[in-house]
């Protein structure tokens, strides 16, 4: 490990990336490491040996490495991504940590529908709900097909207390997708910002109602 590198460091990365698509993640490791120790850091070592970690099931060290690789580039999506996952992937996730590292790569990819849509959970999860509904309006201006958008707003909104907007919201998502009645119908019983009906024929009409054309 102590002998000079034989190759260049773009040679020694691109060594490394060919064992990882053979599947020799431990060469590639090994590779990974040696070139440190021989080359001041560099941020695609680091992200490299972020994704092994991520392999091995250990989001700590890959976590490590992303920041480590960030630090030198930091707004590199694919790493920015990486240290999501890693952030996500402890036990219980880690929302309060994974939410501005995802409000990163959004600055460089704002067009990706499904990267808002799991800011929106993040933001959820973390208890900013204003956050969260103008994650999800973001989601349904970029994808306006979706169904779960307009519902997990409604949600939000309803939790806001802002009732009237939920229901135009839930009207979105049963127009686009009628399966999700269900989960809207579960959502209004649930106290205390909710809205009961008798019939829930009744709420059918009225979400028909709400809908836009």
């Amino acid at each position: 490990m102590n002998s000079a590198p034989l190759m260049p460091i773009e040679e020694l990365l691109g060594l490394a990336i060919r064992h990882v698509n053979l599947g020799q993640a431990e060469q590639a490791h090994l590779l990974c490491v040696r070139a440190l120790e021989h080359y001041p850091p560099h941020p695609a070592l680091h992200q490299l040996l972020a994704v092994l970690a991520m392999q091995r099931k250990d989001p700590a060290q890959a976590l490590q490495e992303a920041q480590r690789s960030l630090a030198l580039r930091p707004d590199h999506a694919p790493t920015l991504q990486v240290a999501v996952d890693a952030a996500l992937a402890y036990p219980g996730g880690a929302p309060a940590e994974a939410a501005p590292l995802l409000e990163a790569v959004l600055q460089t990819s704002p067009e990706r529908h499904e990267l808002w849509f799991q800011l929106s959970l993040l933001r959820q999860d973390v208890g900013d709900l204003s956050g969260a509904a103008q994650a999800l309006e973001r989601v349904q201006a970029l994808a306006p097909e979706r169904a779960d958008a307009p519902l997990n707003l409604g949600i939000v909104l309803q939790d806001l207390g802002r009732l009237d907007e939920a229901m135009r919201a839930y009207a979105r998502a049963y127009r686009l997708h009628e399966e999700s009645f269900g989960r809207i119908a579960h959502a209004l019983s649930t106290a205390p910002r909710g809205k009961l009906w008798l019939k829930l024929d009744d709420l059918r009409t009225e979400l028909h109602y709400l809908a836009p054309p």
